[in-house]
């Protein structure tokens, strides 16, 4: 269950920061609130994800 859980999060990451970049690259528009809003979402579950699977890794191996 851990390992595509992992692999969403990692895409939600990846996502999150492509659509930033070529957006921002598309319509010259770096600072956006409206571009933040989105990707913040993205960005933040990604890493979310990616910490909250490492750590359950790490308790299924000492216990």
């Amino acid at each position: 269950m851990v390992n595509w859980v992992r692999g969403i999060s990692a895409a939600l990451l990846f996502i999150g920061l492509a659509f930033y970049l070529s957006w921002s690259i598309l319509y010259d528009t770096w600072f956006d609130i409206g571009l933040y809003s989105f990707t913040i979402v993205l960005v933040v579950f990604g890493i979310l994800g990616i910490m909250l699977t490492t750590i359950k890794d790490e308790n299924e191996t000492t216990a």
